[in-house]
């Protein structure tokens, strides 16, 4: 296969896998309460996703074998964070009136994105396993350099569109406050989701299965 054929193969399969354009959606949702810090958020996102994705490109798979990372330990301990933060926004991060009383009523402060844009936003919501190990499968691939590559272009093309989806997208929708509540529910439901398929896919990976 060549070069060029490797990298259209692998520019489409690692933005299929990133998703940079509908997970703008959801980038929207977290950084509700902060609009005006988007594009800081964005540029830390494409930062992280770049040199992630760019490592492990060059020296993923050695770089995993020499601080003993398994790539399925590494799905299971990300889908669970991911889980979290989406039953967290499920559940709109509310006690309910048996657990928190009077205090369950109260307003809760504007919450910050700072502390979940690198984790477990971009890492592993976005750079997750499977875009890892795709980026250090196509690395593998072809003869002498042409798959490094192919993955490097193919990274460098999928963290140029994040500001598209996410920068494009969230500051021309505008959601009243029950859609936004609504929007982040079914999110949070997606989220989740996500983060126990990564975590089964962890486990399977782990031990081999399937």
């Amino acid at each position: 296969m060549s070069t060029v054929e490797l990298t259209v193969q692998a520019t489409i399969s690692l933005v299929l896998l990133v998703d940079p354009f509908m997970r703008g959606i959801f980038f929207r949702l977290l950084t509700e309460n902060e609009p005006e810090r988007r594009r800081e958020y964005v540029g830390r996102i494409m930062a992280t996703i770049g040199v992630t994705l760019g490592v492990a490109a060059l020296v993923g798979k050695e770089l995993l074998d020499l601080v003993g990372i398994n790539l399925g330990a590494f799905g299971f301990a990300g889908g669970l964070v991911l889980g979290l933060m989406g039953f967290e926004m499920l559940l709109g991060g509310e006690p309910s009136r048996a657990q928190g009383g009077a205090s369950a009523h109260e307003v809760p402060e504007p919450k910050s994105a700072e502390d979940s844009i690198v984790v477990p936003y971009a890492i592993p919501f976005m750079a997750g396993p499977g875009a890892i190990t795709a980026v250090i499968t196509i690395a593998s691939a072809g003869s002498g350099w042409s798959g490094p590559i192919a993955a490097l272009i193919a990274v460098g093309i999928t963290v140029a569109l994040i500001p598209v989806g996410h920068l494009f997208l969230a500051n021309r929708v505008n959601l009243s406050p029950q859609c936004a509540a609504l929007m982040t529910r079914f999110g949070g439901l997606f989220v989740a989701t996500i983060g126990i398929q990564l975590m089964l896919g962890g486990i399977k990976t782990y031990f081999g299965i399937g």
